[in-house]
């Protein structure tokens, strides 16, 4: 029996839980502030973002990712090139035995994954670019790369619109209508009211203000990312240079290659990140951060710390406690979902996430909703611990 579904967010979680809902029968419709085919301030709408399989000792995120990869490369069939399978590189200074590094290489070994261990000579000679002394060791993972993203969600909302799923763009979701305990609609912040059978919020950083009793459990927060001017693109370009992540746990730092069209090295911290209030912060990347940036860069790859700065921008997540998805249906309110909490790792898993939330959708349990479910235990909301804090790489 078909229903009808109403989704608040045309980014990552929003269409691929559209798609999934679509393939499954249901007659679906979005509603979002901009729509996926302009730029907006949402996290997913970039140009690109790493889609890599590794997570620490975590299996579970690992064979996710992996499944991932393997739709992505479905995908790049289904809808033209979206993925870049460049590998991806992760580099440390040495081999501490709880590094992120390490953890991640017993990880892929532990899976079977045809990975190459690199040495400092390795190091060297396939990355002239890297500071000599400063990245030691390391090892490449050829599965993995990175997707455009920002050309993924054009391409997923054109085929919705192609399968008649009815977008509602430019319109703003305010609050779910509920009578009862019962949710009904979604009343919307220009006085409209849509209505439909079921409601799911992928509001990502705009959650905590769309369902109220969300804000204590997500924390927007802001990310500094950089489009730069290489003088040479040659030694940035796969297959010389694949997506790569340089003492990720404690310096934040991840580069992507040149990209093919827009013709820039994009580069990130990953961090705590400062908080952000979605509504009414502006998302503009400052000096400070900008020297952060270059300082850090200096250590590692000094020629993309003197590169010009083309455009910057603050990346805006949607954090969780524990980091992981938030994936479930609401506990006090029928007929309403919440998909949220990309805390920065979200986007590689597009291709996978309908699948799981259009069971939560559907009451269904599946071997992720341990993980994922409302009530879970989780730290304390400080958030801090797994991620350095930008001030600190300052002082680094």
């Amino acid at each position: 029996m078909t229903s009808n579904i109403l989704i608040a967010g045309a980014g990552a979680f929003g269409l691929s839980a559209a798609l999934a809902l679509t393939e499954r029968g249901y007659r679906v419709a979005v509603v979002d502030p901009t729509g996926p085919t302009g730029h907006s301030q949402a996290a997913s709408r970039d140009i690109s973002k790493i889609v890599r399989s590794e997570y620490w000792s975590d299996p579970t995120y690992t064979e996710l990712a992996e499944a991932a990869i393997d739709q992505w490369r479905e995908w790049n069939d289904r809808f033209g090139l979206l993925y870049h399978e460049t590998g991806v590189t992760l580099l440390a200074p040495n081999w501490e035995p709880n590094s992120y590094e390490a953890q991640s290489l017993a990880t892929a070994r532990k899976l079977g994954k045809q990975i190459q261990v690199l040495d400092t000579d390795e190091v060297t000679r396939r990355f002239p670019m890297v500071k000599e002394g400063s990245l030691k060791v390391g090892y490449h993972n050829p599965k993995g790369g990175y997707a455009e993203s920002l050309k993924t969600l054009r391409a997923l909302f054109q085929e919705l619109a192609d399968q008649g799923v009815d977008f509602h763009v430019g319109r703003t979701v305010e609050r779910p209508a509920e009578r009862g305990g019962r949710c009904f609609g979604f009343r919307l912040t220009d006085g409209g009211l849509l209505e439909a059978d079921h409601m799911l919020v992928c509001g990502g950083a705009w959650t905590g203000t769309m369902v109220p009793d969300m804000a204590s459990k997500t924390r927007p927060t802001g990310q500094p990312l950089f489009h730069l001017q290489v003088a040479d693109p040659a030694p940035y370009t796969p297959p010389n240079f694949p997506a790569m992540m340089l003492d990720i746990a404690n310096t934040g730092i991840y580069v992507l290659p040149q990209h093919p069209t827009q013709q820039v090295v994009k580069v990130g911290l990953h961090t705590s990140g400062r908080d952000l209030d979605p509504m009414r912060d502006d998302r503009i990347v400052t000096d400070t951060e900008t020297r952060i940036m270059r300082h850090m860069f200096g250590k590692y790859i000094p020629e993309l710390a003197a590169a010009p700065v083309i455009d910057s921008r603050i990346c805006l997540y949607c954090d969780t406690p524990d980091y992981h998805f938030w994936i479930d249906r609401h506990p006090d309110i029928d007929n309403l979902t919440v998909a949220c909490g990309g805390s920065g790792h979200g986007f590689k898993f597009l291709p996978v996430l309908g699948a799981i939330i259009a069971d939560a959708v559907e009451g269904k349990t599946n071997r992720y909703h341990g993980k994922f479910r409302w009530h879970r235990p989780l730290p304390a909301m400080s958030y801090h611990g797994e991620r350095r804090e930008l001030a600190d790489l300052a002082l680094a």
